[in-house]
This record gives C-alpha cells, sequence and structure tokens, in this order.
C-alpha cells in the first residue's frame, strides 16, 4: 500500500511550536505527474509477455504500401460516420457524467476530425471521419439514452478505484471484458473515474489498429479490448468545458482516437523519432502546457507544430490533424480490422445537434500573459489570440463588437487589433488579437477584462457561459538586482532556551496528532552545534527520539519567505532522518513540502518529479543547495519538514533539522556596453525600470513631468577603473562607466528623477570614498574628452545607498532634461555649481531658494517662470558673488502668482563673459482654498504703486485715502488677478494712504508710503 499517498485525507492541525490553541486547516494538496495518455506503453507491455506481436515497422510496412496503393488509385476523401458507445464507469455519484456533456464530447470530436478548430497551418486537413451516438444497443432495442451505456462498478465488485487506483491491465482484463460492445459495430469508449494509483493522473490511452488477423501474429488489440479509455475530467468541448485544468476541453479523446485510427505520437516516442507523417516536423519530445513560437529543438527543426492533436499541449493549444496523417487514417479504414466495418454498423445514428450560441474558448475565464515582450525594439509586445467559438456554427450573418475593461490602461497597456467580427453563415469561430505592450513600469498586475456584444444579425446568439475573458498581465519589472546571492531565511534555532524563533509553525496533517511532534532542543546530537528543529516524543525532555508504535503525521513549517524579484532561490539544511523501510516499501520517513499560503501544501520535487524525501540518515548530514522549482520563483512561500511514521516498528533518529537556509539570486546589474528595449514613460509614474536586452540593470526613472515616448538606457562606455576628466575648473578623475537615457525626441525640459546602479566591483577602485561620488551630467552630443563647463554639464550630489551583501550600490538625483551620465570624484569642480533649488508654495506667495558650492565669474541669475513647462519668462534678476568657493545661498520670492494654478520654475545663471546654464525645473502651487490677498509694492514708492491681487478672479474697484479719509483717487473694474496692476501716483502729496480694495468676497486694505 502506498502509504504516503493515503495523507491526503488526514486533517492538517497548525499550531506554533509553542503550546497555543490549535487552528484546523485543509489538509495537503499532493501534486500529481499527468501522464496524457498510455497508448505506447501499454502496447509495449504486450510485446515483452508476447514475443511474436506485431512490430511497429511490421505494421508501418504493411500501412506504408497501403498508402500508396490508395493514392496511386487517386482516392478521394472518404466519408464515414461511426457509431460511439460511452461506457460510463462510476459508482452513481459525482463520477457520473450527464448526457450534455457526452453530447458536447461528440460535437468537439467532430470538429476535430473536420478540421473547424481554427487551425493555422497549411498542412491541416479533414480527416472524413465523423462520429455518431449509437442509437441501438447490441440486441437492436432503442438506448434510453443515445450512445452511453452507465456501469455501476459497486455492483460489479470492482476494486475502489478512489482508494487503489485502476491499471490499464485491470481495465483491459476486468472492465472492458464486462462492458466491451462488438468493436466491428461500436466504437467504444470507456470513461473511467481514476485509471491509476493516485500519485499520478493518465488522462487516457487506447489500442493501436493492427495490419491483418493473420494466425500466428499476435495483436494488442482484441475483440474484447478494441477502443479507448478516457478519464472523467477529459469529456467536454471548446463550448462547454470539464473544469479549468489543461485538459478540459475535449481533445483528449481526439488524441486517443486519432491512435485508434493509426496515428503514432509526433514526436515518435524517441528523441527526434518518426511519426511516419511528412507534412508534420520533427519534435525532440513531447510538448505540455501552453508552448509558445517559435519553438526550436536541436533535431534540426526551426519550429514545432504542438498544436498538433498528437502532441501533449494544453487542450487549448491542439488544432491540427495534418493532410499525411489524414491519408493513414483513411487508408485504415479502408483496411484494418475492426474499422472496416464501423462505418455500416447496423448499430443506428443519433447525430449530435447544437446551436449558435457563442463563448470564448476558455475554461476558467482567465488567462495569466507576461508582459515580457517577444517582437521589435519599439514598441516591444507579444499578441494574444483569443476564439470567439460557436457551440455548433452560424446560422446566418452577424457582427459582433468586441468590448474591454479593467486595471490596464488602451495604448499603454495593450491595444485591441480585432474591435469587430463578422460572423457569415457556417462559421465555427472567429479570432480576437489582443497585443500586449511591454513597458518598463513598476505598476504591478493589469487585467483586461474581454467581452463582446452582438451589434446587428441573427446568426449567432449569446451562450450562457463563458462570455467574457479576463486577462492578467503579469508585471516583470519589480525585480531584486544585485551581484552577490541573498539570505531569504537563515535560521540556527539558538544555542539555548528551547524557544521557537518568531514565524516558526508545528503542527499535525492527522487529528490527534499522536505523541510525536516538532520541538526546539538541545538533543540533537553529534554533528549538531547548538539547538535544533525534530521531532520528539516528550515535549518536556525533548530527546531526540520517536514513538513508532505512535502514528504521526507532523509538520514544521518556515515564516513566510518573500522571493518576490528574485530570478531563483535555493535551500539548504543539515539534517538527521532513520525511520523504516523494507523491501516492501518506506513507512517512517522526512518530505519536503512548500506552500504558499499555509492551508494547502505540495510536495517538493527535482526537475524529474522525484519528490524530496529522507530515510536512513543517523548522522548529521547536509542536503545541498536544493534549487527550488519555477512554481516558487517570483513569489512568497513557506518551506514545510514533515515526518510521516506508522504504527509499527522504527528506528531512531527521526526528523531533525538545523541551520536552514533560503538564498536566492538577484538579476544582475548590467556593466557590459549595451542597450535597453525602447520604452515609453507615463509622467509622473513611481518607477520605470530600465534593463538591458539580457534583462539586467541600467537605470530607474521615476516621476516625470511630461508623457515621453521611445526612451532607451544605455551603457555607452563600461569598465571597473577610473579615467580623467577636464573641466574649467580642472583636471579631475571619473569612472569608465557611463550612462545614456534617451527619449526617441530629444528633450532638454522634462524634469525626473533617475538612480543608477553600479556594482561593488565596478566601484572598486574609488575605496571607501565611493559614498562620497558625485553624478556629471553632460549634455547629449558632448564629447566627453574634451573640455567640459557649466553651459553644456552638470553637477549633482546624489543620494546614495550601498547594499554590501547584494553587492551594489545606488546613486539617486533630480535632473532636467536627459544626456550623458557618470560619476566624479567630489573635488569636481565647475564653474559654477548650482544646487538645491526648491520651489516651495506658502499662503500668499512661491518662495525659491538655491545653493553654490563654486562660482567663477557669475554675474547673476534669471529668474523665469512658465505655465506650461515649455514657455519661460522672466520674472527677476538676482545678482552673484563673481567668484568664490564657498557656500553660497539665494533667494526669492515670486509675490505676484493664484492659488490654485500650477507654476513652472527655473534659474538661468549667466556669467560675465555670457555663459549661461539652466537649473532643473520645479513646479509649486498655492492652495486652491488660499483666501484673497492684497500684495503692493513698492512700499515706499514715487511715481507707481504696483497692486497684485490673489486668490480671486473677479474685478474690483480701487480706492486711495488719505489720512483725513478723503478719496484721492478711484479705478473701476480692475483686474490685478492675473497680473500686475499699476496705480499712477503722479501729483499725489507725499504722505500715508491707504488703499481699499473692492471685491465682491469683501473689502482688502493696505498701507502705502508715498514719497
Amino acid at each position: 500500500m502506498n502509504r504516503f499517498y493515503k495523507l491526503a485525507v488526514a486533517f492538517f492541525l497548525l499550531t506554533p511550536c509553542k503550546e497555543t490553541a490549535a487552528q484546523r486547516l485543509q489538509p495537503p494538496g499532493i501534486e500529481k505527474k499527468i501522464v496524457r495518455c498510455y497508448t505506447t506503453e501499454v502496447i509495449n507491455e504486450f510485446r515483452k509477455k508476447h514475443p511474436n506481436a506485431e512490430t511497429d515497422a511490421q505494421f508501418e510496412r504493411w500501412l506504408n504500401k497501403k498508402i500508396r496503393d490508395r493514392k496511386a488509385q487517386r482516392a478521394q476523401v472518404i466519408n464515414y460516420t461511426i457509431p460511439i458507445i460511452f461506457h460510463i464507469i462510476s459508482k452513481g455519484n459525482a463520477d457520473d457524467i450527464g448526457a450534455t456533456a457526452i453530447n458536447e464530447q461528440v460535437l468537439q470530436l467532430n470538429k476535430d476530425f473536420a478540421n473547424l478548430s481554427n487551425s493555422q497551418y497549411a498542412a491541416a486537413a479533414t480527416t472524413g471521419i465523423q462520429f455518431v451516438l449509437a442509437k441501438n444497443d447490441t440486441l437492436g432495442s432503442p438506448l434510453t439514452e443515445p450512445g452511453i451505456q452507465r456501469v455501476n462498478s459497486s455492483l460489479k465488485g470492482w476494486t475502489d478505484y478512489a482508494v487503489a487506483g485502476w491499471t490499464a491491465g485491470y481495465i483491459d482484463t476486468i472492465v472492458k471484458s464486462a462492458t466491451v460492445w462488438p468493436p466491428d459495430k461500436y466504437f467504444n469508449v470507456w470513461v473511467i473515474p481514476s485509471i491509476v494509483n493516485s500519485s499520478s493522473t493518465l488522462l487516457g490511452y487506447s489500442t493501436f489498429p493492427v495490419s491483418s488477423g493473420l494466425a500466428g501474429i499476435s495483436s494488442s488489440e482484441t475483440n474484447i479490448t478494441a477502443g479507448v479509455v478516457v478519464q472523467t475530467g477529459t469529456i467536454g468541448s471548446t463550448f462547454l468545458p470539464k473544469g479549468c485544468g489543461g485538459y478540459g476541453l475535449g481533445k483528449t479523446l481526439t488524441h486517443e482516437s486519432g491512435h485508434f485510427f493509426g496515428l503514432r505520437h509526433i514526436w515518435g516516442d524517441a528523441n527526434c523519432g518518426n511519426d511516419f507523417c511528412g507534412d508534420t516536423p520533427v519534435h525532440f519530445t513531447s510538448n505540455s502546457g501552453v508552448p509558445t513560437h517559435p519553438k526550436s529543438n536541436s533535431c534540426g527543426t526551426a519550429d514545432e507544430m504542438f498544436e498538433n492533436y498528437m502532441d501533449y499541449s494544453d487542450d487549448i493549444v491542439l488544432n491540427t490533424f495534418t493532410s499525411n496523417q489524414a491519408d493513414r487514417m483513411q487508408t485504415v479504414m479502408l483496411n484494418s480490422p475492426r474499422r472496416v466495418t464501423l462505418a455500416t454498423s447496423p448499430a443506428g445514428a443519433v447525430t449530435v445537434t447544437a446551436s449558435n450560441k457563442v463563448s470564448f474558448i476558455n475554461c476558467s475565464g482567465a488567462q495569466k500573459i507576461t508582459e515580457t515582450g517577444i517582437t521589435t525594439s519599439y514598441p516591444r509586445y507579444r499578441d494574444v489570440d483569443l476564439t470567439l467559438n460557436v457551440e455548433d456554427k452560424a446560422t446566418g450573418p452577424a457582427t459582433v463588437t468586441i468590448t474591454t475593461a479593467g486595471t490596464a490602461l488602451n495604448n499603454f497597456h495593450y491595444q485591441l487589433l480585432t474591435p469587430t467580427s463578422t460572423f457569415a453563415s457556417g462559421d465555427n469561430f472567429k479570432d480576437i488579437k489582443i497585443r500586449i505592450f511591454d513597458n518598463a513600469e513598476i505598476d504591478g498586475d493589469k487585467t483586461i477584462v474581454v467581452g463582446y456584444s452582438i451589434t446587428s444579425g441573427t446568426g449567432v446568439s449569446s451562450g450562457s457561459s463563458a462570455q467574457s475573458i479576463t486577462i492578467t498581465i503579469k508585471d516583470d519589472d519589480n525585480q531584486q538586482y544585485g551581484s552577490n546571492v541573498v539570505a531569504l531565511l537563515n535560521e540556527d534555532f539558538g544555542s539555548s532556551g528551547g524557544t521557537t524563533p518568531a514565524g516558526w509553525l508545528a503542527g499535525s496533517f492527522k487529528s490527534p496528532a499522536g505523541f510525536n511532534t516538532w520541538k526546539v532542543g538541545s538533543n540533537g546530537g553529534a554533528g549538531i552545534t547548538g539547538q535544533a528543529l525534530y521531532v520528539t516524543n516528550d515535549k518536556v525532555l525533548k530527546p531526540l527520539a520517536y514513538s513508532p508504535d505512535s502514528t504521526s503525521d507532523a509538520v514544521a513549517i518556515s515564516p513566510l519567505i518573500h522571493a518576490t524579484g528574485y530570478s531563483s532561490s535555493a535551500l539548504s539544511f543539515t539534517y538527521k532522518c532513520n525511520g523504516e523501510a523494507d523491501s516492501n516499501g518506506t513507512y517512517d520517513y522526512g518530505l519536503l513540502m512548500y506552500s504558499y499560503n499555509n492551508a494547502s501544501f505540495f510536495p517538493l520535487s527535482d526537475g524529474a518529479g522525484n519528490v524530496y524525501t529522507f530515510q536512513g540518515d543517523t548522522a548529521a548530514t547536509g542536503s545541498g543547495n536544493i534549487v527550488l522549482p519555477p512554481a516558487l520563483v517570483d513569489t512568497s512561500f513557506t518551506i514545510g519538514f514533515r515526518w510521516i511514521n506508522d504504527d509499527n516498528t522504527g528506528n531512531n533518529p527521526p526528523f531533525l533539522v538545523d541551520d536552514v537556509k533560503v538564498t536566492a539570486t538577484p538579476y544582475p546589474i548590467e556593466t557590459s556596453v549595451s542597450s535597453s528595449y525602447g520604452f515609453n514613460i507615463r509622467s509622473g509614474t513611481a518607477s520605470n525600470n530600465f534593463k538591458s536586452t539580457n534583462g539586467n540593470a541600467i537605470v530607474f526613472i521615476k516621476n516625470t513631468s511630461t508623457n515621453l515616448t521611445d526612451v532607451t538606457a544605455q551603457i555607452t562606455q563600461a569598465g571597473s577603473g577610473t579615467t580623467g576628466l577636464v573641466t574649467t575648473g580642472g583636471a579631475f578623475v571619473r569612472t569608465q562607466k557611463v550612462f545614456q537615457v534617451s527619449p526617441a525626441v530629444a528633450n532638454t525640459t522634462t524634469t525626473y528623477q533617475a538612480t543608477f546602479y553600479f556594482t561593488e566591483a565596478e566601484l572598486a577602485a574609488w575605496g571607501a570614498g565611493k559614498l562620497n561620488l558625485k553624478i556629471l551630467k553632460v549634455k547629449d552630443g558632448v564629447d566627453l574628452n574634451s573640455t567640459l563647463n557649466a553651459s553644456n554639464a552638470e553637477l549633482i550630489a546624489p543620494v546614495v545607498f550601498e547594499d554590501a551583501a547584494a553587492g551594489y550600490i545606488t546613486y539617486t538625483g533630480n535632473f532636467t532634461g536627459f544626456s550623458q551620465f557618470m560619476l566624479v570624484s567630489p573635488a569636481t569642480a565647475l564653474p559654477v555649481t548650482l544646487n538645491n533649488f526648491v520651489a516651495t508654495p506658502r499662503q500668499k506667495d512661491i518662495a525659491l531658494s538655491w545653493t553654490t558650492e563654486l562660482e567663477i565669474n557669475n554675474l547673476g541669475f534669471m529668474v523665469e517662470r512658465s505655465l506650461d513647462g515649455t514657455n519661460f519668462k522672466q520674472i527677476g534678476w538676482v545678482k552673484g558673488n563673481s567668484t568664490t568657493s564657498i557656500l553660497s545661498k539665494y533667494a526669492y520670492t515670486d509675490h505676484y502668482v493664484q492659488p490654485g494654478i500650477l507654476y513652472y520654475y527655473r534659474v538661468r545663471q549667466v556669467d560675465m563673459d555670457n555663459q549661461q546654464q539652466y537649473s532643473i525645473i520645479r513646479n509649486a502651487r498655492i492652495n486652491p482654498s488660499a483666501a484673497v490677498a492684497l500684495t503692493i509694492s513698492p512700499n515706499p514708492a514715487k511715481d507707481v504703486l504696483n497692486l497684485f491681487i490673489s486668490g480671486t478672479g473677479n474685478e474690483a474697484s480701487v480706492e486711495l485715502i488719505n489720512t483725513l479719509g478723503q478719496k484721492i483717487v478711484q479705478k473701476n473694474k480692475v483686474n490685478a488677478s492675473s497680473g500686475i496692476y499699476q496705480l499712477a501716483l503722479k501729483g499725489i502729496a507725499r504722505g500715508i494712504y491707504t488703499i481699499v480694495v473692492h471685491l465682491p468676497e469683501g473689502v482688502y486694505t493696505a498701507k502705502a508710503i508715498v514719497e
């Protein structure tokens, strides 16, 4: 008995290793190995027992001659109609299959065999074979359910397949012999709930045709065994799937029927094998899942035909029989025993009919697509093909409009390439294509909900299921970078005290748990230093011993391990684990598990599907570096250490683990001359991760002030040393590594923040001074070997972050415009080094400030303002300090601003020789709810008094009142909200006056002195 898989029915009681209340969770899920087809194995087993059985070579010689004879006669495709009988084996419970599902399966089979399943290959062909439900039973009586025989396995006394599993041998000798109908009159299909032991899921198998019934030649197919076996979970169609696994769309029966009519697996059941069809490309081996084109192989094939029904790809992929495959099936129908009479069977026929209802082909209504592009440099994209499927066919013309919703943005994350589809009478399906754009933005997963509406015609109608598909675009930009492997978990369980580290849990998949439990203790024995985590039968004394007569299924679970953003991860630990094993099996042993949520657990296995188990190790042993599977890449998970023992004998020690480490490999930092692909950037986005085409980190860009198109990041020069640099301030040193960030259209005004990546090795030449380096920004097109000056270069003091463990350093700065970038020594000087330009909104004005570290012949600064970030006008002048090497602070206040309006500012530094440089652009906005304010200047005034009114857009009346209360001046309909209103003072006597402004919001005053 396979004791391990019996554990799947136990409950899991999860508690911390400390004694606290128990929490009941689901039993662990058990991963099963999918074996899609067992046909070849059944044939090979028969040949081992029957040396005189017909060989593949004998059959192929016979069939090839028949094919040649048929072609010589220029035979046309003959249309065959074959009656099916489905023997549905169940215990009269949920394993049973309804007549509707059987009808859908036959519809799918007919579409597949008639080349109506949307193949894109020119070699695709109809087979001429169609299927109907048998009308009558073997006695000629009409069937209550056409094409269906229901068999209750319990009444037959057959083994309980849910516990022991059925083998192909059991089915062939026991099940088939009791249920088969004459195979020369019926195409027998057995539908079995579970047909092998529970460690594997076998989807189906078929008998293979033979050349003749000559005496002396044995055949694995007989009148008892002839037909196809499929599992219940495979019965369905693209219109009405059975479940949401990879094999619920009815294509397993198509595959096995292909075998029944003479087709071999497309890879020929050998590496680069022969399937004897010239129009199918040579495959190295089987495919699985959902492969993508192009898929080349070492056999010399540029692209495999993994859509062929005789491959192992998921049902959603399969859609093709080729012309040569159809030739083989036609020839088998003409010549092979039992097939030659099926089309003339007296079993009667019930044709399966269907509606014109449409649905999407996708059993789960969801797809996950990585955004990683596969086509072109800009824009990078991948296309997703969806299919709007008619249950039978369109009965007339109809137009369908495709709709999209979800969190993804149209024309940024995706583009709908097929906004409408037009059905004509007889159409079975329509392709819908969506283009997924790659981007550099760390924006999380996005969804596209694809639906449809029938906008004209009645040729198709809406179905009741699969009326939309949700496409989840998986973000591929949130990555961790570095040169060194990093530790995500590093636990030695301490040296004393018996305390379990935070985050660790222990429990049992068995209730009650029994005596043997996981504890932290110091009785690990030889080879173990300090404490370890192990199974013990005494919670107080904690010996490294278990009670073999107390059945256990105990588990210890690590804290949540965050591996998101890493390229791979690995597990290592020290262990002891003896237990019990004999010639009949292993009964007391350790096992590795993993979980995403501590509710469902899965065995941890290697790349070949072998589960990591431990038994027979009495001394402390290292596990080695166990590379964790792809299912644990870029996600969070826990690791479970599971101990299982029966109630018989056993041998100490039980399972012990110590020094548990999970390490992760970050994505590399680019150190070679390279470039990223081109990507669009949305203004204000948090982070855009620019990687080289090798996937290595170059630069992060965030908070751009404008939208940008086709931006590339490059390493234009590489190296780990230093090189010389000359400015008008002297000779200095820079990094050999040089970056360049460039949008498609040159841009000098966009503001943004950029973070540049270096490895520790690239900066080793700088020693401890590497953390004090500055960023030098040099305009595009400027030769770095020329003498740089303030008009073409800018120094920025960056924010520096070092992760010595991961082996990298980043330098972050704020910039205006796109240019070349490098690190330079702290002493590097330009004639004027302008830093820290800031715009700060206050209640009634906006304050500007900036500093310089070095000035040479600095005349001063033009202060400029803009309403759109592009067109600037000078609003002020601040005098410079000529030549100085000390820190200088400058400030300017813009009084003439309105609340709620976004203003852009920059400072233009001017040398005495008229060389100029710009600061970065800053913006600021006064709170829109700010009160109305009156500002006057200058004060005292002589000829003109400037008025500015903020916080209103209304017209005002302005009065000038003397100290006697007399109104000296009155001006009506004054608009001083968008600019300065100049009040003329000519002829006004010297003295103190009151300015009175009347507005709908109220009356506002200010004192003014006239000289």
